[in-house]
C-alpha cells in the first residue's frame, strides 16, 4: 500500500507537531517553539507541512527578505526544512522545497543555509542552488553552514 503524502499550509493546531519534529531532528540547535509560532503569524503561507494521514512528517519554512524600507521583495529564504527519518528518501523534502520555491517564485534570488555534511545539500544542488560561501561560526562557535543561492533572474 502506497502512503499518501499531502502538502498543505500549516494550521495553528500543527505547530506543536512541527516543533516536535524540529526538536527531534536538530536537538539543541532547533528553532524554539515560540519562533515557530511567530513564523506562523508572520509568514502563514510560507509554513508548509507534509502529512501522512494526520501525522506531520515534514515541514518547510520560507519567507521574503526585505532589503530596503520599501515593500518590494526581490529575494527570499528557505529558513528550515525537516523530514521525519521514517519517510526520508521518498522525495518529501524535494516536494517541500519545490512548494517553497513556488511560493517565492517572484523572487530573483532564493537563499538557504545547510551544514556542509548534510545530505540535503545534494538535493539543493539538484534544484539549482549553488554554494556562495561557508561560514564556520554561522550559528555560533563550531556551527558551520554553507550559504547557497538560486538565481532566477
Amino acid at each position: 500500500m502506497v502512503e499518501l503524502i499531502t502538502i498543505d499550509v500549516a494550521k495553528k493546531e500543527d505547530l506543536q507537531a512541527v516543533y516536535q519534529l524540529e526538536q527531534r531532528l536538530f536537538g539543541d540547535h532547533c528553532y524554539p517553539d515560540f519562533f515557530i509560532r511567530q513564523a506562523y503569524d508572520c509568514w502563514p503561507a510560507g509554513l508548509l507541512v507534509a502529512r501522512n494521514q494526520d501525522n506531520i512528517v515534514g515541514y518547510v519554512l520560507c519567507a521574503p527578505q526585505f532589503n530596503t524600507m520599501s515593500l518590494v521583495v526581490s529575494e527570499g529564504w528557505i529558513l528550515a526544512l525537516a523530514v521525519d527519518p521514517s519517510v526520508q528518501g521518498r522525495g518529501i523534502g524535494k516536494q517541500l522545497i519545490q512548494e517553497a520555491m513556488a511560493i517565492l517564485s517572484g523572487c530573483e534570488k532564493l537563499w538557504l543555509t545547510v551544514h556542509p555534511d548534510n545530505h540535503a545539500k545534494k538535493l539543493y544542488q539538484q534544484l539549482g542552488f549553488t554554494d556562495v560561501e561557508q561560514e564556520n561560526d554561522y550559528f555560533g562557535p563550531d556551527q558551520p553552514r554553507v550559504k547557497m543561492v538560486r538565481v532566477i533572474a
